[in-house]
Order: structure tokens, then C-alpha cells, then sequence
């Protein structure tokens, strides 16, 4: 089913990513860590698929939907991008001044390093998808000295829904696509979690009141209950 990575591990793998030489992998990460979506949804999308809103050349706002999916929930949801996720795209999609609509975010390139040091892309084919980047991941999670899936990104995505107890059943299956009542199931603890840690910090807000009314101090000062 998978696992889902803390927030002192997500920092540990975006370190690795930022020392794996793939420009891609951070957007990809980023774009994973904060919509769900799937690696074969990811290498779909297009321009066209994104609505951006920009200002002075920097994404500030934007949604995007699923072309394809391997399900029939998945095609076409539309999952709003988070701030971190623009200021990924914007930095990207920068490296493509001559994209159009059928572009793909993610296009095929090739990777060498510049002078020996920073890389570089060339090779580019905007109408073709990106490959694999497993080469890529798999030394980012070394380096991070994790061990990961892909995948794990979007059991992510969905736990970090599931620990707030705001969010219903319904917007995390219209956001993430399809999720197996199995897969809500096995997050119930988090869920559940949530809540007593709401109920928790409730108590301690009450009991942080000056002058509050107190409840009963003993059970014979509790009051009768109706028959």
C-alpha cells in the first residue's frame, strides 16, 4: 500500500533532490508531494491542462486537471496547485520560452553538465513526454538515506488530507481520484488521530480559561440524568 513520509523526511529527500542533477526532479517532487498525482498522470499533462494566473512572470495562483488517469475517477479532476507548487512550475516552465498549449510540462530531454558543473538541458522535444526518472530518484533517496517509491509521494498527499478531520471522504476522492475505501480505511488512525488531538487541544483552552464554569467535581454533584 505504501507509506507516507514525515515532514523531517520531506525536507531530507528535497535536500537529495537538490543534489541528484536532475533539473526536473524537484518540479516532479513538488508537483507529486502537493497534487497526488500519479507518475503517468504527471508525464501527461500538457500546458493546455494547466490554468495559471500570472504576475510579473511568476505563477501566483493556478489549478490543473487530469488528462488522463487509470481510472475513470481520476480523468478529469481538477486539483488546485498550492504556492509552493507555482513557484516550482514557474521556475520550469521558464526553461521553455517556446512552448505552446500541446507542450508537455514535463517534455523529453536530455541532461549534460554545463561547463562541469550545473545542468543543463538540450535535446528538447516538447511534444513528446518525458521519460522515466528513476536513475534520478533513486539517487536523490540515497543521498536523502531513504528509502522510498514514487508512490510513497501520494500516499502522502492523501495521509496529510486525512489528518485533517475538516476534510470529508468525498474531497479527498474528488481531489486524489480514485481511493479504494481499503486505502480510507488503513488511514482511519490518522483520521482519528486528528480528532483527538482537536479534542485535546480543545480541553486545553477550556481548562486555560480563567472563570469558567466548572463542571461537576464528583458524581454526586453531577445532575440527575432524565429516565
Amino acid at each position: 500500500m505504501g507509506q507516507a513520509i514525515t515532514w523531517e523526511e520531506e525536507t531530507k529527500l528535497l535536500d537529495g533532490v537538490s543534489q541528484s542533477g536532475s533539473p526536473a526532479l524537484l518540479p516532479l517532487v513538488v508537483v507529486s508531494l502537493d497534487t497526488g498525482l500519479r507518475a503517468s498522470e504527471i508525464r501527461s499533462l500538457r500546458l493546455r491542462d494547466l490554468t495559471l494566473e500570472w504576475d510579473a512572470g511568476v505563477i501566483i495562483s493556478g489549478h490543473l486537471v487530469v488528462p488522463k488517469s487509470k481510472t475513470a475517477a481520476g480523468t478529469g479532476r481538477v486539483v488546485p496547485l498550492t504556492q509552493r507548487a507555482c513557484g516550482a512550475l514557474t521556475l520550469w516552465l521558464a526553461r521553455f520560452p517556446g512552448a505552446r498549449p500541446d507542450s508537455y510540462v514535463f517534455p523529453r530531454h536530455k541532461i549534460t553538465l554545463a561547463g562541469g558543473r550545473k545542468p543543463h538541458l538540450y535535446g528538447i522535444e516538447l511534444g513528446e513526454p518525458m521519460g522515466e526518472w528513476k536513475r534520478a530518484w533513486g539517487r536523490a533517496t540515497d543521498l536523502a538515506s531513504l528509502t522510498l517509491r514514487w508512490h510513497d509521494l501520494r500516499h502522502t498527499f492523501v495521509t496529510r488530507l486525512c489528518e485533517s478531520p475538516r476534510v470529508s471522504e468525498q474531497t479527498i476522492r474528488s481531489l486524489a481520484g480514485h481511493v479504494s475505501q481499503q486505502m480510507l480505511q488503513r488511514y482511519s488512525h490518522v483520521r482519528n488521530q486528528a480528532k483527538l488531538d482537536a479534542i485535546a487541544e480543545l480541553e486545553r483552552t477550556l481548562g486555560g480559561k480563567e472563570g469558567a464554569q466548572k463542571g461537576p467535581q464528583s458524581p454526586d454533584e453531577a445532575p440527575a440524568l432524565p429516565n
